[in-house]
């Protein structure tokens, strides 16, 4: 199984991508985690740039999601939501249709007690508008600080780190009865 993991941050050692570098270690044996890092090359999305082919950041996304038989999308909040940055990824996809149907886990990592509640409720919405497969047994908000992760970036806490298995295998069994 392979699964596209894509964060909501612009910064490379952000909460959100240390998250999804801990799924990619605790993923159940024969998954693939595969990271798309370009989201800062992302042009705003506007139906006139929508052409074919599209700009060549958005074709690498769209095939990369295409490839993929699940996505896990992690993003922070901003200012009670998700940010502009993942909604304009989200924005090049929707068009294409390459989303529709492909299971998915929205999570989300905050430092806040709610661990992000709002900006993951806004990004399953948007994922439920787009046709996408969300897999709500997948899905997860962790308060996550980063003392919460060791030196490596592994989290400390057994309890969040069985969650993050737990949510790991809910995708995975999505993916398997389709």
């Amino acid at each position: 199984m392979r699964i596209l993991a894509l964060s909501g941050s612009l910064r490379p050692q952000s909460l959100n991508a240390l998250l999804l570098r801990e799924a990619a270690r605790l993923a159940p044996a024969g998954t693939e985690v595969a990271f798309w890092e370009r989201l800062d090359d992302l042009p705003h999305y506007s139906p006139e740039r929508d052409l074919d082919p599209p700009p060549a950041p958005a074709a690498e996304l769209r095939g990369l999601i295409r490839e993929a038989d699940a996505l896990l999308i992690c993003t922070p909040e901003y200012i009670h939501t998700l940010p502009a940055v993942l909604k304009n990824l989200l924005e090049w996809v929707v068009s294409s249709g390459d989303c529709v149907g492909k299971p998915t886990a929205a999570w989300s990592a905050s430092p806040s007690l709610e661990g992000g509640a709002r900006a993951q409720a806004a990004l399953v919405h948007t994922l439920e508008v787009m046709s996408v497969r969300v897999v709500h047994a997948s899905s997860l908000c962790l308060t996550l600080a980063r003392s919460g992760l060791d030196d490596g970036g592994r989290l400390k806490d057994p309890a969040q780190e069985a969650a993050l298995r737990g949510a790991l295998e809910a995708l995975a069994a999505a993916v398997a009865t389709p």
